[in-house]
């Protein structure tokens, strides 16, 4: 900063005795060169004098401003006469026309040329220390803003490395959490295995024999009851062989880690082969199956999955019915195609309807699940499977029906 007034006060100091330098010269003074030489390093030193005496008075600041600019005055009046009386002597910088002039008259011509000199370095000190305030102004907001960059920066290092060392930990308790689910996975694989291998082959074998008791049965007399009944155990077997089977295949969906692809799944096909399964089952009940559905609507989805769907609500509707109709109806509106299986039967608790109407796949209500087999595994297997298969689920419960409607989508790919 003080290099900078310096630097001005050099050049505004050096430009008055250029400025006067002229008027000098026409004067006649560049006879006597030496005497001009040195009168104007002699102005030179008293405009610089009065530059800094003026600046100084401007830095001070308990002084008014009127202050300032009337002391300013003074000291280029009194700095002119001093260096007149010093300097007079050797170099004659002011071309008095008698030597005779009294004293105060010198002094009040050595006052005029100081107030002079302050009309131009007054207003060039009042500039440059406004300047130099505005520098420093400046400077302190680029400091502060540094400063608060610093700070900001600071605490952005340390929310990272605070967020970094808790995704560190995180990652860390998700790697073991995936290593337990690895391995809890490979147990349910090797049951799976396990139960799928136990489990099917006696199933088999009691279809086998049944079957046999029903072929003999029906050699001696093909209306007795040990034929029928021997009959409908065989198809019994074989549609509980069938759902196991379809049951084993949805379980070991999480150990794939992914869905099967997708197929165009003709309905009534499906619903034709789910139906079959359960004929002596119908019989017994004396429920009587209707089935409309157009051969020709066809829906995107997973055909084994959507069986499985199929198979334990048709199950659960001739469950829970008895000398009545279970109706299966198909339609398509547009994008959207809808499949209502309806029955007769027990009315099903609301609560039980709206969690299967819910978007979660949470198990139902606690309190309800023991209450019928239909409020347990059957429900929570159709509506994990429709999840899955992004099948939209509806059920209504009356006194004079029980409807669950599934809505397929058509996909826009």
């Amino acid at each position: 900063m003080k290099r900078y007034q310096n630097r001005a006060g050099i050049i505004i100091a050096g430009s008055i005795p250029l400025f006067v330098l002229p008027a000098r010269i026409s004067e006649g003074q560049w006879k006597d060169p030496v005497n001009l030489i040195g009168s104007e390093i002699v102005i030179f030193l008293m405009s610089l004098a009065c530059w800094h005496a003026i600046i100084y008075l401007q830095n001070q600041p308990n002084l008014k401003s009127w202050h300032k600019m009337v002391l300013s005055l003074l000291c280029c009046c009194l700095l002119s006469n001093l260096f007149f009386f010093t300097f007079n002597p050797f170099f004659k910088d002011f071309p008095f026309r008698t030597a005779t002039n009294p004293l105060y008259i010198r002094i009040l011509m050595l006052s005029s040329r100081g107030i002079l000199m302050s009309i131009i370095l007054i207003p060039g000190a009042y500039y440059v220390h406004k300047d130099l305030e505005a520098r420093r102004a400046q400077r302190e907001h680029q400091k502060l803003a540094l400063q608060k960059f610093e700070i900001e920066n600071k605490l952005l290092e340390s929310e990272v490395f605070e967020r970094t060392k808790a995704l560190h930990y995180a990652l860390s308790a998700m790697q073991e959490t995936q290593q337990e689910l690895e391995h809890q996975i490979y147990i349910q694989a090797r049951l799976l295995a396990s139960f799928n291998h136990d489990i099917r082959a006696p199933f088999k074998f009691s279809v086998l024999i049944a079957g046999k008791i029903a072929k003999l049965a029906a050699l001696e007399d093909d209306q007795s009851p040990i034929h029928k009944y021997a009959t409908e155990l065989n198809s019994t077997l074989k549609n509980t062989l069938s759902y196991v089977k379809n049951l084993l295949e949805f379980t070991k969906l999480p150990v794939r880690k992914k869905l099967e692809k997708s197929e165009n799944v003709n309905l009534l096909r499906l619903i034709n082969e789910k139906a079959q399964l359960f004929d002596g089952s119908i019989n017994i009940k004396k429920n009587h199956i209707i089935i409309d559905v157009d051969s020709s609507i066809q829906v995107e989805s997973n055909y084994n999955l959507l069986g499985i769907v199929l198979h334990n609500l048709i199950d659960n509707a001739n469950k829970y019915s008895s000398n009545g109709n279970i109706q299966i109806v198909a339609r398509t509106l547009g994008a959207v195609t809808e499949l209502a299986i309806r029955n007769m039967g027990d009315i099903i608790p609301p609560k039980i309807t709206d969690w299967f109407n819910g978007n979660n796949s949470e198990v139902p209500p606690q309190e309800n699940i023991n209450q019928n087999e239909v409020y347990g595994i059957g429900l929570l297997l159709v509506k994990e499977i429709s999840l899955l298969l992004e099948v939209k689920l509806q059920m209504h419960s009356d006194d004079t029906v029980t409807e669950v409607i599934l809505g397929f989508t058509k996909s826009n790919s």
